[in-house]
């Protein structure tokens, strides 16, 4: 039982390090900000309710008139012009990056080849290096 504590302990440790990171507090910023924009909430209410009917009609088969991708490419260009929304993607894409890393390291971790730098970083021995002569 102390293993799991132990690694409970470490994610714990993870998750507070995580927190603290600018991307992290960046999204929860710009999250707060698109939260309080109307202006750019309406838009993307408006995108998601457009998404949701042309998916209905198109699992029925049913076919997309003109006025519907007019309006879908007008929201489209709404969105990417809106301020509040771009900066919402980009925060939103730097969290997505870091968490990436993250588990890619985790996987890394569980694997046993972790890269040097970070292995004498959190004290783990880098994993050996195995290497395979062929005889040809």
């Amino acid at each position: 039982m102390s293993e799991m504590n132990e690694i409970l302990g470490a994610a714990g440790k993870l998750g507070a390090l995580i927190s603290g990171h600018p991307a992290i507090n960046n999204y929860k910023e710009v999250a707060r900000q698109l939260e309080l924009d109307v202006a750019a909430k309406n838009i993307m209410m408006q995108y998601e309710q457009l998404i949701e009917r042309l998916s209905q009609k198109e699992a029925a088969m049913q076919p997309i008139e003109i006025a519907e991708k007019q309006q879908f490419e007008q929201l489209q260009q709404s969105i990417a012009m809106q301020p509040t929304i771009k900066r919402f993607a980009q925060a939103q894409q730097d969290y997505m990056e870091l968490m990436k890393k993250v588990q890619e390291t985790i996987n890394l971790g569980i694997s046993g080849q972790l890269p040097p730098e970070i292995a004498n970083a959190t004290g783990t021995p880098p994993a050996p290096v195995s290497k395979i002569i062929l005889d040809t």
